[in-house]
């Protein structure tokens, strides 16, 4: 659906301005970031497909006042929800679209009542599902670290991933801003504005008010990224319109997006994502009984009984976990794997106990806790697990695994030799 996504793209944007569907379409052509959701595994990409038909249908509906279209967006809309909850914010927000005022004279009440109308209908078996068989449930694994919510950690981390630059992110935040003093239709760019805006600031205030913590990214808003573009090729259009000498706006802010993009689409293709299967693979051949596995967090052992083979017996693995001191909580699980017993474990210090009691450790860092491993502990470094272009909190963000070994009763062990920048 990545692929599928740019025709679309061509298409939605001249909804708005035929000046802009070409420009659009190549800056997410070559746009690292929904590359790298592309080749991923996951729901992203057909999010955001099914985004832009929504879209698509919703502008040819203000168009035409046809509502026929009214239908396509409910089941554009409907298939979302059945992706992904995260598409609920677009689901909602998008609607504001309603505001957005065209040459054709709109009366929306009615078409308002019948496109909700549908998106319920459509979506009812599936929320009086969740109703009747998850009550009392959590829908998110409880064991992920929490995290409190900054609305400008949220804003600037969105930008900062589809931007890869910071001189664009400077550019389009001004773009942004001029985009209400230039158009001739105000109330358009401020509906515009708002569809992408309103969604952040609404998330952080829901779960500022329910006291939710959870780390947010820029793919919960995967759905908004066309509608950033759109705007911001609206506001260098609009500038164009009223600035006789700067007409080439458009193609010089094509080119310092499609630059920036080639600079760093050679370094993405060279570099692994976060390679656990790797990491296990290496550990199959070296483990010993009573051998016991440090990880950085709990989630990531779930990630190794996985490549270990290790299915859960129900929606998610169930670490044990124990009190170990006032105020620290240790996870850990005994695995045999090939007659061989050990252990894997987290917790923030009490691991260190085992460096005491003459236990054969293998310790998995990464980059920042490797450098304090390699400084301050006599370890040996035996793995280095490629993960410079992994897109978690940030993209990129550089997760490399470091796996080092702590052995009492072979202290020459050899390991490899590198640097960690």
């Amino acid at each position: 659906f990545g692929i599928l996504s740019i025709p679309i793209f061509f298409f939605l944007a001249r909804q708005f301005s035929s000046r802009i569907a070409i420009p659009c379409a190549l800056s997410l052509a070559f746009m690292t970031y929904h590359i790298s959701l592309s080749q991923d595994a996951r729901s992203y990409t057909f999010l955001m497909f099914l985004g832009m038909v929504s879209l698509f249908f919703f502008m040819k509906h203000l168009h035409t006042q046809d509502r026929a279209y009214l239908f396509l967006i409910a089941i554009s809309s409907a298939i979302l929800f059945y992706t992904s909850y995260s598409s609920i914010l677009f689901i909602i927000f998008s609607q504001m679209l309603w505001f957005y005022r065209t040459s054709r004279n709109q009366k929306p009440f009615p078409s308002v009542l019948i496109l909700n109308g549908l998106i319920l209908l459509f979506c009812l078996p599936w929320i009086i599902f969740l109703m009747s068989y998850y009550k009392g449930q959590p829908f998110t694994d409880l064991r992920n670290i929490p995290e409190p919510i900054s609305l400008l950690n949220v804003l600037y981390g969105i930008i900062h991933d589809w931007l890869p630059l910071t001189p664009l992110i400077v550019i389009s935040i001004v773009l942004l801003i001029l985009f209400v003093f230039f158009t001739i239709n105000r109330r358009n760019a401020i509906v515009l504005l708002s569809i992408i805006i309103a969604p952040v600031v609404g998330l952080h205030l829901y779960c500022r008010l329910f006291n939710i913590t959870h780390f947010v990214t820029s793919r919960y808003f995967i759905c908004f990224l066309p509608l950033f573009f759109i705007i911001l090729f609206l506001s260098l259009d609009s500038i164009e319109a009223k600035v006789n000498k700067l007409k080439n706006l458009k193609i010089f802010f094509l080119i310092l997006i499609l630059a920036s993009n080639l600079v760093i689409l050679p370094l993405y293709y060279r570099a692994e994502k976060q390679d656990y299967r790797g990491l296990v693979t290496y550990l199959k051949t070296q483990l010993r009984n009573g051998d016991k596995v440090i990880v950085g967090n709990v989630p990531y052992i779930g990630v190794m009984l996985h490549y270990f083979g290790i299915l859960p017996t129900e929606r998610h693995y169930i670490i044990p976990a124990r009190i170990v001191s006032k105020g620290e909580i240790e996870h850990i699980i005994d695995i045999v794997y090939q007659n061989i017993r050990f252990s894997i474990i987290y917790s923030k210090s009490h691991w260190f106990e085992y460096l005491k009691d003459g236990s054969r450790l293998w310790i998995v860092a990464d980059k920042e806790n490797a450098k304090m491993i390699m400084d301050r502990m006599p370890c040996t470094l035996k793995g280095y697990f490629d993960g410079s272009f992994m897109n978690m909190v940030r993209f990129p963000s550089d997760v490399s695994l470091y796996l080092f070994l702590w052995d009492p009763s072979s202290p020459d062990e050899k390991g490899i030799e590198m640097p960690i920048d």
